[in-house]
């Protein structure tokens, strides 16, 4: 993964380290699942093995999916890079085996293994010693298809995000909710000419660039990336903690900041440092699960347009950063923050008018 600057470094990977334990986590309860469907029954010597087994297994595939595959299978298609993947699993597996059978290959408790093979299933630490035979397969079989899942899992999670994911696992989403939410939509600034400049692909470089850059102070201030559309991103919080400490309004100020720590690669890479414009407001929607052949967490309601509309009016207003009056209302107002009460506009689509305000750093 790309060096992230202070101070994103350390929220981000808190980020990654929660991904860690979740995943591990999910692999434990998978061990006790596969021991479940094989035996029938589960007793406390299980869970045991489930801790023993699939805590450290859990960890290496955990880690394997976080920290070394983004960088090795980058530029892979999804399937080569399950493919690829699972043989890193079963050399890891291998390897792991053979560390314990190193370690616990002359201590193994020869009682526990015998209530272990006396419950019919084979300890780890006797497999450590007899790493052969068809439990030892089945060991590799199951572990194997459930290293399958949890890569799929955090697939999954990376696309439609883990705060999205776990409400949709909960079924929150299965009907329509009414919700209180804050949406910032950020759009690269004449993103047209940059792109006739640089060309489709060195653009295209440019724009995963920037959106990678854009993550670490998205977590950092707790925010979700609800939408990548072409060169904007949407951000979205709940609307008490976007409004706590004016979190929304320090988000896009660290996008700012995160972009100008990194001005020097972009001048190198690309001869050009990409300048955002944003919109902030927030209000009630209603939030779905959509879709049979493709399914979609969205927001539906007419904050979302009026905040894409609000976006739109930067360049007419010369602002950086324009947020609704409403919203504005509603937040703290930090002394390091100038706010413009910039007067009542005219939105297309719109049929009243929109009282907004600029904000700017101190």
């Amino acid at each position: 993964m790309k060096s992230i600057s202070s101070p994103w470094r350390r929220p981000l990977q808190r980020f990654y380290w929660h991904s860690v334990l979740a995943l591990t986590l999910f692999f434990v309860l998978g061990t006790l699942l596969l021991v479940l469907l094989v035996r029938g029954t589960l007793s406390g010597l299980d869970v045991r093995l489930a801790l023993e087994v699939g805590g450290p297994v859990g960890l290496l595939v955990a880690a394997l999916e976080v920290y070394v595959y983004p960088q090795l299978f980058a530029r892979v298609r999804l399937v080569t890079r399950l493919g690829l993947g699972m043989l890193f699993y079963l050399a890891g597996f291998w390897l792991l085996l053979f560390l314990i059978r190193r370690i616990f290959g002359n201590a193994v408790d020869n009682t526990l293994v015998a209530a272990l093979d006396a419950e019919g299933f084979q300890s780890w630490r006797a497999l450590a010693i007899r790493p052969e035979g068809q439990a030892f397969v089945r060991l590799l079989t199951g572990y194997g298809i459930l290293s399958l899942f949890t890569s799929l899992l955090y697939q999954l999670s990376n696309k439609i995000g883990r705060p999205a994911l776990l409400r949709l696992f909960l079924g929150r989403y299965h009907h329509p909710v009414a919700e209180q939410r804050i949406f910032l939509f950020v759009d690269v600034k004449g993103s047209t000419a940059l792109a006739e400049e640089l060309g489709n692909e060195r653009y295209s470089h440019l724009i995963r660039d920037f959106f990678f850059d854009m993550g670490a102070p998205i977590v950092a201030h707790r925010g979700e990336i609800y939408q990548y559309v072409g060169d904007e991103v949407v951000v979205t919080w709940e609307w008490q903690p976007g409004l706590q400490n004016a979190r929304c309004v320090r988000c896009f100020f660290a996008m700012q900041e995160a972009i100008n720590r990194r001005r020097d690669y972009y001048l190198r890479t690309y001869g050009a440092v990409p300048a955002f414009k944003a919109g902030l407001h927030g209000g009630p929607v209603m939030a779905t699960q959509v879709g049979a052949v493709k399914t979609e967490l969205v927001f539906h309601g007419d904050v979302l347009n009026t905040t894409a509309r609000i976006e739109a009016k930067c360049n007419a207003l010369n602002s950086r950063l324009l947020l609704s009056a409403s919203l504005y209302e509603a937040l703290s107002h930090p002394p390091e923050f100038r706010f413009l009460a910039l007067g009542a506009f005219p939105l297309r689509g719109k049929a009243g008018t929109v009282a907004l305000y600029s904000a700017e750093i101190q």
